[in-house]
């Protein structure tokens, strides 16, 4: 059988963490907690054993609750280590369908056509500014200042829209928004890939939530525990002031414009310096 892992990527706080945890509720589906592993070893290059200490202590791999000294005795490479951890994991699930959720891997397209070229990549986006509200207030990413986040998604949803096509049909865009307002349409274009129907209990993900948070992502996830909420959709309007709003705005105009949210400032200048900013960014951190 292929190993044909669903990869779910995005802008930190477009709503992957959502979609994870709705697909993991489904009775065929799982998805362990974050592990990161193919940005912090694959995308890296390195052999199995020069990253073998560094895997055996990693805090977010012993989340899974597996014996990873026995996985890494079993396993050729870091490839190899990670498709035999994803299907142990499954196994104790007893689900036919393994997911990876990290938003991050936004910037390893190319990784994970590599290693894993019959994988699905679902990519979440969702209305700049409230991503960009709700990364102000994230504990990861409170301190980062305006700029950085503007640089971020930019850089991040280009780089995407860019590579979307190394995955052919093996590409979902989904939109935040559309997610919320309409969950079993949204979740049919991820499930159809897999011959699977939709399932009334991943409206229930909530319930099961402990599957894929844990330790202190808490505190950024809390909403998780509960049922979709709608009303996320326009919360950054009494979040933002009208100042940081206009400044996202100006700055990213075209990414709204083609994601058809409405806006009232553009700056072609500021839109410009941003996009040259992106590629440097790129440079140096997409793979």
């Amino acid at each position: 059988m292929k190993f044909r892992p669903i990869f779910i990527v995005g802008v930190g706080r477009s709503g992957t963490s959502l979609l994870q945890c709705m697909l993991n509720a489904h009775s065929k589906i799982a998805f362990p907690p974050e592990t990161h592993f193919v940005r912090l070893h694959l995308a890296k290059g390195l052999s199995l054993s020069e990253c073998k200490n560094q895997i055996l202590k990693d805090q977010y791999l012993q989340h899974l609750g597996l014996d990873l000294e026995k996985i890494v005795a079993k396993s050729e490479n870091c490839e190899d280590f990670y498709k035999k951890l994803m299907a142990e994991y499954l196994a104790n699930k007893a689900k036919d369908f393994i997911g990876d959720k990290d938003p991050k891997n936004i910037e390893n397209l190319k990784v994970i056509k590599k290693y894993f070229p019959d994988a699905l990549v679902v990519h979440v986006y969702r209305d700049p500014r409230a991503v960009i509200s709700s990364r102000l207030k994230a504990k990861w990413s409170k301190d980062n200042p305006l700029w950085q986040h503007i640089l971020a998604y930019k850089a991040q949803f280009n780089y995407m829209k860019q590579n979307q096509y190394i995955f052919g049909d093996n590409f979902v865009d989904l939109k935040y928004e559309k997610l919320l307002e309409n969950p079993k349409a949204e979740l049919e274009k991820i499930l159809v890939k897999f011959d699977l129907k939709f399932e009334m209990g991943m409206l229930d993900f909530f319930k099961s939530a402990d599957d894929v948070v844990k330790g202190e992502e808490i505190s950024w996830k809390e909403n998780l525990y509960k049922p979709i909420m709608k009303k996320n959709i326009d919360k950054w309007k009494n979040e933002m002031n009208e100042k940081t709003t206009t400044i996202i705005e100006k700055s990213l105009f075209t990414e709204m414009k083609r994601c058809g949210y409405e806006y009232d400032s553009k700056s072609i200048i500021l839109s410009t310096i941003y996009s040259i900013l992106s590629k440097v960014y790129c440079i140096k951190n997409c793979n």
